[in-house]
């Protein structure tokens, strides 16, 4: 909201350098937010999740979700704890939280004033 406030590129670097920490927060291993998350989603959740990941990776060309999505990669073929009472909330959020942090760094600017 600054940025487009007051065109200052400085708050546009700062938005999307929180959004790009935000996306690496939630890939899904060990103790990141996104590893937490990944525990009360089912298999076929996880594949939804890792389905949607590649596609913002292909439409919005952010390696970053690239990232996430063989963090999630992982979590199908590999994780071996899946929860009795997977959350459909859980996955519907993540899906959420995921276009938001994409619309965000593409609506930043990448680059300054003086290129």
């Amino acid at each position: 909201m600054l940025w487009w406030q007051t065109g200052n590129p400085l708050w546009a670097a700062l938005a999307r350098a929180s959004a790009v920490l935000n996306l690496l927060n939630l890939i899904p291993v060990w103790v990141l937010d996104g590893g937490q998350a990944a525990m009360a989603l089912s298999k076929t959740e996880r594949v939804v999740l890792l389905t949607a990941c590649l596609a913002l990776w292909l439409v919005l060309g952010e390696n970053m979700f690239f990232l996430v999505a063989l963090g999630f990669g992982y979590q199908v073929f590999f994780a071996g704890h899946l929860p009795t009472r997977p959350s459909r909330a859980t996955t519907i959020y993540f899906l959420f939280v995921l276009m938001a942090l994409g619309a965000m760094i593409q609506l930043m600017p990448t680059q300054g004033q003086g290129n």
